[in-house]
């Protein structure tokens, strides 16, 4: 099973943490990376997104360019969900050749490290737009077979 962890692109800012959505430049990052996995051949099975605005907005972009899964979302995907919680969420989550998971930082770069086995918190982070692919057999371990960036795909300085 392959995992991909992307972090929602750049979001106005406002009062109502859960209600901030996309920022123009935001929507044109979820484009790029909805054209690098269309480019590269990757459709979705599953796909998920954290509750908030952003992070729905972000999937539904990169899903819409894609022409893939339909997007559920998940609580598991929130800042505020324990380690633990997560864990379990994903170990109960539905076999699928290509999961989308759209979250938050700074828990969804805590995620990826932890599958990937990295202790130290400044060995991989996860700017706004970025997406991690990581394989997994198991859940509880993976390999990273790719990391990409907005700066990479030419959308921020």
């Amino acid at each position: 099973m392959k995992l991909y962890f992307l972090r929602h692109a750049e979001a106005l800012d406002g009062k109502d943490d859960a209600g901030r959505p996309l920022s123009p430049h935001g929507k044109k990052e979820a484009r790029e990376v909805g054209r690098f996995l269309k480019g590269a051949g990757i459709e979705f099975d599953a796909a998920y997104s954290s509750p908030l605005v952003r992070a729905r907005q972000t999937a539904k972009i990169v899903l819409e360019v894609c022409g893939s899964a339909e997007l559920e979302t998940a609580d598991a995907l929130l800042n505020e969900t324990a380690p633990g919680q997560f864990e379990d969420w994903l170990k109960d989550l539905m076999e699928a050749k290509h999961a989308l998971l759209v979250g938050h930082a700074p828990s969804l770069a805590e995620r990826v490290r932890q599958l990937l086995g990295i202790t130290n918190p400044e060995a991989l982070k996860l700017p706004k737009g970025g997406l991690g692919c990581l394989e997994t057999e198991d859940r509880r371990a993976a390999t990273l077979k790719f990391f990409l960036t907005p700066k990479l795909l030419g959308v921020r300085a």
